[in-house]
């Protein structure tokens, strides 16, 4: 099996803001980091379940965030600096890298604020923009054609305190919106897997799972009482997401009711963040445990097999590609490291 691992931020300079920020407990959730990211994706591969990840190769985007690969047409992902500085404009996008090592598109989008999530639709791509609490589908020409507001459906008041609304017409490349200036910070939305009709998508700030009618844009809480919550997911069973402030994967049958919680880091590490899990084919999981930097796979009866990222490198996503999947040298081209 092959799978990609995303890494926004690969510096010590990142490291250190983080460590100030958030290990040492002070709240500077108002607070930008104003440096150079870095960014990579690695392509791993593990031949069967518990054996060994082989690092097979790597590229250097400017902080990758969300990200699919998708059959035949290439793999998709976010790239690119967000405002850090009000007034100087960020430049997010969306790439699609082809299987020949071509970009062969490339999508800019004034609401394109702080993007954490990309999956392929049947007519585009829907990505979250925490930004601005919205999430947009976009066509592969760039043009929205179905979007969904949090501020206009009940959560307009910042997290920092105060009412938010948004200027669909504005250019919010331009602007810089911390933690405490938005409402929900949602950071992942795919469509349904059993009924297309919805969107689904974490509330991060709530601790809330909210399934989106596409047509009414009205919505319904199927998951609460998250704590730091990323990537919903379908799984074999129903759904998957991880509790990321508790250490943990939770997986839920169709109806949303929780059927297991898998620990995703060391029981004694102090201070726990899960990023992202999926299910492999063999049942067990692949699970980013950041804080500790390794990538773990956990098996139903316990078994474990590490991949240590080494630090700084803390993972965004981990994505199943085919096994054939590659990066020649056309693809290093376009992303060379720092």
């Amino acid at each position: 099996m092959r799978f990609l691992i995303s890494y926004p931020q690969t510096n010590w300079d990142y490291a250190k803001f983080r460590l100030n920020r958030i290990i040492r407990g002070k709240d500077k959730s108002s607070d930008v980091f104003t440096g150079s990211p870095g960014g990579k994706i690695q392509l791993l591969e593990q031949l069967e379940p518990l054996g060994k990840f082989r690092l097979l190769d790597e590229i250097y985007p400017t902080k990758p965030f969300g990200m699919e690969y998708v059959a035949g047409e290439g793999l998709y992902f976010i790239t690119g600096l967000p405002c850090c500085i009000d007034g100087q404009a960020g430049d997010e996008h969306i790439l699609r890298l082809n299987d020949q090592g071509e970009i062969d598109l490339v999508i800019k989008h004034p609401l394109f604020s702080q993007m954490r999530s990309l999956r392929r639709t049947k007519n585009g791509i829907l990505v979250t923009s925490s930004g601005i609490d919205a999430i947009l589908e976009v066509n592969l020409s760039g043009e929205i054609i179905w979007d969904w507001f949090g501020t206009e459906q009940g959560y307009s008041t910042r997290y920092g305190g105060g009412e938010r609304t948004i200027d669909r017409d504005f250019d919010h490349r331009t602007l810089c919106y911390s933690g405490k200036l938005q409402t929900t910070h949602l950071n992942s939305a795919i469509v349904d897997p059993y009924d297309e009709s919805k969107i689904l998508t974490i509330l991060f700030y709530q601790g809330k799972v909210a399934r989106i009618d596409r047509e009414t844009l009205k919505l319904e809480h199927v998951i609460e009482n998250l704590n730091g919550a990323h990537h919903i997911r379908p799984h074999s069973k129903g759904y998957m997401l991880s509790n990321s402030r508790k250490g943990e994967t939770h997986i839920y049958d169709r109806n949303f009711q929780l059927l297991e919680i898998i620990d995703g880091t060391n029981s004694l590490f102090p201070v726990k963040w899960v990023q992202d899990t999926i299910e492999q084919p063999s049942g067990s999981h692949l699970i980013a445990d950041c804080n500790t930097f390794n990538l773990r796979e956990r098996t139903a009866d316990g078994k474990e097999r590490k991949f240590n990222t080494q630090m700084p490198n803390r993972i965004f996503q981990i994505e199943p590609v085919g096994d054939d999947f590659s990066f020649n040298e056309l693809a290093h081209s376009h992303f060379t490291k720092d």
